[in-house]
């Protein structure tokens, strides 16, 4: 099981690059995007796609791969691809995972001050036990949660108490089925998870700068501030569970 992670520092993109990221879009969901009101969700859900595309092309996968892209109701988005894919956003970063075996979720949240008490209608007494008052442990169980119901193609906070991370440390129950779950190296401002069917052989995690995402034309209008990666040089380009060698990019030259 070969498991891909692309990270994106959160940028405004210019008018011209949006336009171009909107037009790979299929017309359904270039015309719902359209129609959004809030820049934030408009310029993370272009991100997420973005990102998508990326991972899709460094799998070999030519042409536009996001012209199959579906944003059924109630349910995960899908593509006509022998793949599964999951995106997160929060605020400072955009995340998308691809998995070619199996189901797979994410979830990144940005660490605040919230704990685990004041969420007992979604975490359990073990859970609480278990992060006290500890936010960053609060936000590894919340990631671990939600990447869960978005594995298992669930919708929405009603699922999220249905999730019990305690069964063991890389563990989580939900609806009678044992999904591993990862955590993903994402530097001491965020906290992220990765929920997985079954064991992975390789993982690789990769941050593409904005210059990557955008292209040589996105940097002229690029505020040289956000072009910086948020995330630590370290934790750019590495691999957990095989080599630490940065995943391979069967396209380039």
């Amino acid at each position: 099981m070969t498991v891909t992670v692309l990270i994106t520092s959160d940028f405004v993109p210019s008018p011209v690059l949006e336009a171009q990221w909107l037009a790979q879009l299929p017309d359904s969901r270039r015309a719902e995007i359209g129609r959004w009101q809030d820049p934030t969700a408009r310029r993370h859900s272009l991100l997420g796609s973005r990102l998508l595309a990326e991972g899709l092309r460094r799998m070999g996968h030519a042409g536009n791969p996001l012209a199959s892209l579906r944003y059924p109701a109630r349910s995960r988005p899908t593509l006509d691809l022998p793949l599964d894919f999951s995106v997160s956003h929060c605020e400072g970063l955009v995340l998308c995972a691809l998995s070619t075996d199996g189901p797979i979720g994410i979830d990144a949240e940005k660490l605040g001050a919230l704990q685990a008490e004041e969420f007992r209608l979604y975490l359990n007494a073990a859970e609480r036990a278990w992060s006290g008052r500890s936010s960053r442990r609060f936000y590894s169980v919340w990631t671990r949660k939600e990447a869960v119901v978005k594995a298992a193609g669930s919708h929405g906070l009603r699922d999220m108490a249905g999730v019990d991370t305690t069964p063991a440390r890389h563990r989580a129950m939900f609806q009678g089925r044992l999904w591993r779950t990862q955590q993903v190296p994402v530097g001491p401002s965020h906290v992220a998870h990765l929920a997985l069917a079954d064991e992975t052989s390789s993982l690789c995690v990769n941050h593409i700068s904005a210059a990557n995402l955008g292209g040589a034309d996105f940097l002229a209008g690029l505020d040289p501030a956000v072009a910086q990666c948020t995330v630590p040089l370290a934790l750019r380009s590495h691999s957990t569970l095989s080599s630490k060698l940065p995943c391979p990019d069967p396209n380039a030259p």
